[in-house]
C-alpha cells in the first residue's frame, strides 16, 4: 500500500513493555522503516532504554528533554534528535503535550509484534 492516513491507523494507548504510561502510539511499517507517531502527555518520564534500531525523533509540537548516551538537550517543534542503534536514551515531556514522529530503521520487532497484537 503506497498511501497511509494516520486517522486510519490504530492508536495504542495501553501502557506496556513498548509504551510507557502517559504516551500513545500509532505506527506503520514500510519496507525496512517504521514510522511511529507518538503523543507524550505532560510530565511523562520514559525510563532509559536501548534497542537495536536507529531512531530519528522529529518534534512536531511541544518540547522534550531528550537524553542520548551522555548528552541531554531540550528539543522543540522543528528540531530533531538522533539515537544510534544500541545507545541508551530517554525522554521527558516536562509540562506540556508533545507530538513526535519517530522513524526507526530497521523496524523495532517489539513494536511490530504489538501492532500484530492490536490488529488481533
Amino acid at each position: 500500500m503506497p498511501f497511509f492516513n494516520w486517522t486510519d491507523v490504530i492508536k495504542d494507548v495501553e501502557p506496556g513493555a513498548t509504551l510507557p504510561a502517559g504516551m500513545s502510539r500509532q505506527a506503520v511499517i514500510i519496507d525496512d522503516t517504521m514510522l511511529a507517531l507518538h503523543e507524550a502527555f505532560p510530565n511523562l518520564k520514559c525510563k532509559p532504554h536501548v534497542h537495536a534500531s536507529a531512531q530519528i525523533s522529529c518534534i512536531i509540537k511541544g518540547k522534550l528533554k531528550m537524553r542520548i548516551g551522555d548528552e541531554e538537550c531540550v528539543i522543540s517543534a522543528g528540531e530533531i534528535g538522533f539515537v544510534p542503534p544500541n545507545i541508551e536514551h530517554s525522554i521527558e515531556s516536562l509540562d506540556e503535550y508533545v507530538l513526535v514522529l519517530d522513524v526507526f530503521s530497521p523496524p523495532r520487532p517489539d513494536i511490530a509484534q504489538r501492532l500484530v497484537d492490536l490488529e488481533g
